[in-house]
Order: C-alpha cells, then structure tokens, then sequence
C-alpha cells in the first residue's frame, strides 16, 4: 500500500496518480515507434537510449557510447566529442573500479558513492577542461554502464535539488565555483535519501517501466518532469 498521496523529489512533489501516468507514458515503446513514424508526438527517448547498441563491454566507451545523450536530446557536440575521446581512457579506467551491480544506495550506505563518483566526473574540473561537456552530457554517456549507480542529471533535476537562495524543502543552494567531483556525489545522495524515504511508492512506479528498467531511470523520468513544472498543468 503507498504511504502517501505524493512522491517528493527534492523540494518539489507530485501526486502518485500522476507521476505513475509519466511513467506509463515515457515507457511505452509502441507509442514511442509509432509517434516516430508518424512524425508526430511526444516521442521520448525508450527504448532508443536505455537499449541502443554500440558493441561496447561495461568497462569500454566506444564512440556510439559517447553519441548515446543525442537521443536524449544533449548534444554532443563534435567538439564535445573530441573532448569526450581525449579523456576515454581516464574514464574507463574509473569505471573499471566500479562492480557493475553496485547501487547507488550500497554505495551510500559503505560511503564509497562520493569517491566513485566523484573520480568519474573529475574530468570536468576545473571548468572548462573539457570543452563542449558539462555534466548533463557525461553522465547521459557514463548511465548505461553503470546504470544502478549513476544518475541521471539536466537542468530539470536541479530544479528540484538547487535553488539560487536558501528555500525550505530544497536540499542544495548554489555554491560558486563548486567542482563538480564535489556536486554530483552530494546531488547523488539527496536523490538516494528521496528514494529511500518512500521506497515502497518508488517501487510501485517502477512496477509501471519495463521489467529491465532501473529505479534510477525511473527516478529521472519523474524528475525531469517535475523539473520542468508538468505537475501544475
């Protein structure tokens, strides 16, 4: 049985109703093909991000691996592309270190997310090292490899965790010149605590997405659309 008539996700909140039809909806693939073939939409980016196939292990980034954010609508850029090929070796070797069963919470709880994380995203820093990237494009490529541990991140899911000025309910204000091997880890244990606290509804949500789907895709569903101000229309 839910635990409450809402899910929270930051400082922001949605009706349970609501946010289970985000998810019906995002995950539905015949829809998603046939609003493509008909040149018609919404069509979101099921099954063409989650299961787009570059030939690729867990531990290796191939080109179509940093292509993946185009279907979710991020770019690259050709020179992101550059940058991202420049530092593949960097960031395979990060991923290398990581169990490809690890989750997010397991990582919390032993307190290892801050460091692997962390050690992922430090190609960022300082800003600007790598031209043409910011974090929203690197964790859409590193996700699929570590899916269970990496979030998701765009502007929509900082809406929900970052206001400029201290607001009740939001866990993040912003701090000027913070690296991002320092936001993300702190990002990604908020995003942890929120699915912790109501597990069972996050759950039930999940029951909606295919039966391969992580709980941290369907966290960013919900997120992004949040983040975008969808609960009030």
């Amino acid at each position: 049985m839910m635990t409450d008539q809402h899910i929270h996700v930051g400082g922001r909140r949605v009706d349970i109703e609501k946010a289970s039809f985000w998810i019906k909806d995002y995950f539905d693939e015949t829809a998603n093909r046939e609003a493509a073939a008909l040149g018609k939409g919404p069509v979101y980016a099921y099954p063409a991000y989650d299961r787009l196939a570059t030939g690729s292990g867990p531990n290796e980034l191939n080109d179509g691996d940093l292509l993946a954010p185009l279907v979710l609508n991020a770019g690259p850029s050709i020179k992101a592309v550059y940058s991202l090929q420049r530092v593949r070796p960097a960031l395979e070797r990060s991923l290398g270190e990581i169990p490809t069963n690890l989750t997010l919470h397991t990582a919390v709880e032993k307190g290892t997310h801050t460091k692997l994380l962390g050690d992922l995203v430090s190609v960022l820093d300082p800003f600007g090292a790598l031209p043409g990237v910011q974090l929203t494009t690197l964790v859409k490529v590193l996700h699929r490899k570590r899916p269970l541990l990496i979030p998701l991140f765009d502007d929509n899911v900082r809406r929900c965790y970052w206001t400029r000025e201290p607001t009740a309910g939001y866990p993040m204000t912003r701090v000027r010149n913070r690296r991002d091997a320092e936001f993300f880890p702190l990002l990604a244990g908020f995003i942890d605590a929120d699915l912790e606290r109501q597990r069972e509804d996050w759950t039930v949500l999940a029951s909606h997405a295919p039966a391969d789907t992580t709980l941290l895709r369907v966290f960013d569903v919900v997120a992004w659309r949040l983040g975008r101000g969808d609960a009030g229309r």
